[in-house]
């Protein structure tokens, strides 16, 4: 910040001049100007996936059913429509961008057992989560854990929201990443999921 001088001819006015000052750096319009900051994305908006810009399908394989987003900061609530046995089931999820941690019904299942993946045993299963903003991006991290013949290995998951800069395209992409095991089995990494979604 440039040093300014102010040069007073009668001294009588400097105890008035410094008042005056003081209350003016200090004024909430100065300091609101002083510390205003671009606003945060708003992700809110009802979306349905695109599948020819996507690699992954998440809950649902249905391009046609929606996923809905409610976001009031911290809170980003997160509503996917899936299919079950000729049903339509809601999924909801809960999450706060200030990191104090969720728990929601599981994202994402390691198993050994290929039935398991399905949306309706997912449901029986729970995800611990901490979720904060990374500049315009929000980005939840949660530990899974994966038994294989008595012996575990662990991974992180990483999801990341992002919205494009016209606000019509929202691209959310997951990845594992490999942290801990009892054993000296390394996993193979896997590529990036990337579900892009277009406003409706």
């Amino acid at each position: 910040m440039p040093h300014i001088k102010i040069y007073v001819k009668d001294p009588k006015l400097v105890p008035s001049l410094i008042s005056f000052l003081l209350a003016l750096v200090f004024s909430p319009t100065y300091k609101a100007q002083s510390i205003s900051t671009k606003p945060k994305p708003d992700f809110s908006g009802t979306w349905l996936l695109d599948s020819k810009k996507s690699n992954a399908s998440g809950l649902t394989t249905r391009p046609d059913l929606p996923l809905t987003i409610s976001h009031h900061d911290p809170e980003f609530h997160v509503t996917i429509s899936s299919e079950a046995n000729g049903q339509i089931v809601k999924h909801e999820f809960v999450y706060f961008t200030d990191g104090r941690g969720e728990t929601n019904e599981a994202t994402a299942l390691l198993t050994t057992n290929p039935s398991a993946t399905k949306p309706k045993d997912l449901q029986n299963q729970v995800t611990r989560s901490k979720t904060k903003w990374s500049g315009e991006k929000i980005v939840t991290r949660s530990m899974l854990r994966l038994n294989v013949a008595g012996h575990f290995v662990e991974f992180e998951q990483v999801d990341e929201w992002k919205l494009a800069k016209d606000g019509k395209v929202l691209t959310q992409t997951s990845r594992i990443i490999f942290q801990n095991s009892d054993t000296a089995f390394i996993p193979a990494g896997t590529a990036d999921k990337k579900r892009v979604f277009n406003r409706q």
